[in-house]
């Protein structure tokens, strides 16, 4: 019944996490990473099977000839411990990286309601593009492969 329980939450924490990533607010990307996060730790606390016992520590291990099923598996935890530094990390330089950006932008609307976003027009709206729009392009690699030789 645990085990229904938690596959449960894990499926609406995925869910919501991936909803919210894929809005355009930047708040709601860093809220939706950290529910993806805590989605992935409770499905690896899910996979790893809960049970009381010995810590899998030995002392004399040339001698040792016990029954070592009564060792708690260590790794499920291991990689919840990995995967909460991990999501630290990632959390942490996604808020930087959005400050960053506001600083540059010196703005804090979401991309969506800018005019000057390209990917905020409907197709009809975008600009043409022709084949001269790239020569500049060509032009800065050219120089660039020659300065290279």
């Amino acid at each position: 019944m645990i085990g229904l329980v938690i596959a449960i939450l894990v499926a609406a924490l995925l869910a919501t996490g991936t909803y919210l990533v894929l809005q355009r607010n930047p708040l709601q990307l860093i809220f939706g990473l950290s529910l993806l996060t805590h989605g992935v730790n409770l499905l690896l606390f899910g996979a790893g099977s809960l049970k009381r016992g010995q810590p899998p520590i030995v002392l004399d291990k040339a001698n040792f000839d016990g029954d070592i099923s009564q060792f708690v598996d260590p790794v499920p935890q291991s990689l919840i411990l990995t995967a909460i530094v991990i999501s630290f990390g990632i959390t942490a330089f996604m808020i930087a990286l959005i400050n960053r950006r506001n600083m540059l932008d010196k703005t804090t609307e979401a991309c969506s309601n800018r005019n000057d976003d390209p990917f905020a027009l409907s197709p009809a709206d975008q600009p043409e593009v022709s084949e001269d729009d790239y020569e500049w392009l060509e032009d800065i690699v050219a120089r660039q492969y020659k300065g290279a030789d």
